[in-house]
């Protein structure tokens, strides 16, 4: 399985006591600290995986290409972006497009981050009966988001709450 924590823990040694990160003599205490986060995050993929499994296979634009590896790892498809290239603003052209496959792909869900303008993308919705997602790409962005477990909490919330008012 792919996991959705893949970076913080795919370099460190599993069973075996953390060698070269720490003193010697905090091994021990690193390694039952490890643990316990790859328990807690193996529990919370289960949760997040199961909420997730009745939206695999919908579809989403997002404002650019940012939600990758959260997309693959749950099985939402990415079709477009407001954004044609990165820090490229939209053309008329590019929305009028953008549009037009999601009305095609019967995509309902766009995503932006909270720092990008809305203009654009709640036009978009207006324009093709589809819900505005701001989601946090990082701890922090909301008062209550202040870990890894909180963020994606939050986010896959947001997420399942407009697969289920598109639907």
């Amino acid at each position: 399985m792919c996991r959705c924590g893949q970076t913080a823990t795919a370099k460190l040694p599993r069973n075996k006591p953390i060698q070269g990160l720490t003193d010697p003599a905090d091994a021990a205490y690193f390694q039952e600290r490890f643990q316990d986060f790859d328990k807690r995050l193996t529990a919370a993929e289960q949760k997040w995986d199961a909420a997730m499994k009745p939206y695999r296979g919908r579809k989403v634009v997002t404002y650019h290409n940012s939600f990758t590896n959260f997309g693959k790892h749950f099985g939402i498809n990415v079709i477009g972006y407001v954004e044609p290239r990165p820090g490229i603003p939209p053309t008329p052209s590019h929305t009028l497009e953008l549009m037009g496959l999601m009305k095609r792909e019967n995509c309902k869900v766009v995503l932006v981050e909270p720092y990008f303008d809305l203009k654009t993308p709640n036009s978009i919705a207006g324009q093709t009966g589809s819900k505005v997602v701001q989601y946090l790409p990082s701890v922090g962005g909301e008062k209550d988001v202040t870990d890894y477990f909180k963020l994606f909490d939050y986010d896959i919330d947001l997420l399942t709450k407009a697969f289920q008012a598109t639907q």
